[in-house]
């Protein structure tokens, strides 16, 4: 190799182990930077912020970790309607009374507070994910059922979350 080649090569060494040394030492900074406790005021001001964005948001997947696929509709005991979007279960057997939300994505046409409920399941004794709610009034002696709406999943809630969502509902943080 000639000398000018050498010496490039030597350089660009050089500027390499730099370029390394400077990335390691922001990353040892930015750890530390975020290692460092925060103030009792920016936990607060974070925590407000995220209550709020919590009321705020659509509900994600991801939230909820014990969800179910299906429910045996012989086990629902009661039901109650909170609002067009909101569904109550409750099922039977269990001390506490077990609580099943559905919320639908947008408005359930027909459903009200004492609206009969109609569940269709596809063919077994168990209401599943994909299956469907519709309301039925009895008119003149005639039967009319509302349009379907697809129940897109089962939430347990309990009584104290129960109550929080109706709180939400009327005072209009919740649709």
């Amino acid at each position: 190799m000639s000398m000018k080649s050498e010496s490039i090569l030597q350089s660009t060494k050089m500027v390499l182990v730099f370029a390394i040394g400077a990335c390691l030492v922001i990353a040892v900074a930015a750890e530390e930077e975020s290692s460092t406790p925060a103030t009792s005021e920016e936990k607060v001001v974070t925590s407000e912020v995220s209550i709020a964005n919590i009321l705020d948001s659509t509900p994600d997947a991801r939230d909820y970790s014990d969800r179910k696929h299906c429910i045996s509709k012989a086990a629902i005991r009661d039901h109650e309607v909170l609002s067009k979007r909101h569904v109550i279960f409750i099922m039977r057997g269990k001390k506490n009374r077990e609580r099943v939300l559905i919320q639908f994505g947008r408005h359930c046409f027909g459903l009200h507070k004492h609206a009969v409920l109609n569940l269709e399941s596809r063919g077994s004794s168990r209401l599943c994910v994909g299956d469907a709610i519709r309301t039925e009034t009895i008119e003149f002696g005639r039967r009319t059922l509302t349009p379907r709406c697809t129940i897109p999943k089962f939430e347990p809630i309990t009584e104290y979350q129960v109550e929080l969502l109706k709180d939400a509902l009327l005072t209009g943080r919740v649709e």
